[in-house]
């Protein structure tokens, strides 16, 4: 499993001297697994970095795009509006996301993309998107899973765990394949002030583990679904927006700080953890001095007595990292 991310700003997209070695674009990541498809790609958010991104794609002549988003937040959506795969008819986008305030990835997309605001309507180019089923209400008690043959199936947890347990295979469309040879998502409500979806993406083939905690603010404790849910992680990818110093005058926006993503790293056994939505304000030297902070508190948080190795990265633009 490879981790690309092509976006790594929250808030709002940047440029300029002081953003050179991190980049500016807004989140959008894309994951490279041999449980896909043929000819598909998997997307987390479409943020600004989601247009160089599908850009690539079109190169590689992709067919089908998966796209999660973990919210509607503009900085994980305006990219959509650029990005040359939604206007490309050819290619087939299915597209899932929290339901949130009546709202759902449709909805979304319809409000974004309509005039006055934007000069194409959504139904100019709506043909090519997928939504059907695609709500995710209850995201924790869901689950989807991707087979190389059949694509992507969301399926209640509960139905999954009973058939995991009983060592039963996964039905796809009235053909049926082991768990062990599937990608497997699950999901966890973070903590912001919108719905948004954190991603545990499981690679059951390989065994690698990969986490996505973006916009989630810290809490007092590590609460034991959460701990579950990033549980041994082989790359944590997490919020940490704002220094300790700046949280002070931040608190209650919905962000991270370094101090809390070591901590929670730690915690949860994480091999790399990689700090990502920067504060637009942050310069490449200020997010330097984040990863020294994040440093500083794994120090603290890890057990003495056992031997324990974490690489500890902030992220940046275009950055490919493999698992």
């Amino acid at each position: 499993m490879k981790v690309t991310t092509w976006g790594t700003r929250g808030s709002t997209a940047v440029a300029g001297p002081l953003f050179v070695k991190y980049g500016g674009n807004t989140t959008s990541l894309e994951i490279r697994s041999s449980c896909l498809p043929p000819k598909t790609a998997l997307i987390i958010d479409a943020g600004t970095g989601i247009v160089p991104l599908t850009e690539n794609l079109i190169k590689e002549k992709i067919e089908k795009i998966i796209l999660l988003f973990t919210h509607f937040h503009h900085d994980h959506t305006q990219g959509l509006l650029m990005a040359p795969t939604t206007f490309i008819k050819d290619i087939q986008i299915h597209a899932y996301g929290p339901v949130d305030n009546g709202y759902d990835a449709r909805g979304i997309m319809e409000i974004i993309m309509k005039p006055p605001f934007f000069p194409v309507d959504f139904k100019e180019v709506g043909s090519h998107f997928h939504f059907i089923s695609h709500r995710l209400e209850h995201p924790s008690a869901m689950v989807m899973i991707i087979h190389p043959k059949s694509g992507l199936k969301v399926m209640n947890l509960d139905q999954f765990e009973r058939l995991t347990n009983s060592n039963r295979q996964i039905p796809f469309d009235g053909k049926s394949y082991g768990v062990e040879e599937c990608l497997v998502i699950k999901m966890y409500r973070s903590n912001h002030p919108e719905r948004t979806i954190s991603y545990r993406f499981e690679e059951r083939p390989t065994n690698k583990v990969f986490c996505f905690l973006t916009d989630h603010e810290n809490t007092d404790a590590l609460p034991q679904a959460l701990k579950r849910h990033l549980h041994n992680a082989d790359l944590l990818i997490q919020d940490s927006q704002y220094s300790r110093k700046m949280y002070d005058m931040t608190a209650g926006w919905g962000h991270g700080t370094p101090d809390y993503c070591a901590k929670i790293a730690v915690e949860v056994g994480a091999k790399k953890l990689g700090l990502t939505h920067h504060d637009p304000n942050s310069s490449d030297e200020d997010i330097d001095k984040i990863v020294m902070e994040a440093e500083k508190a794994k120090e603290k948080a890890q057990p003495k007595h056992i031997a324990y190795f974490m690489q500890i990265f902030a992220c940046r633009d275009y950055q490919e990292t493999e698992i």
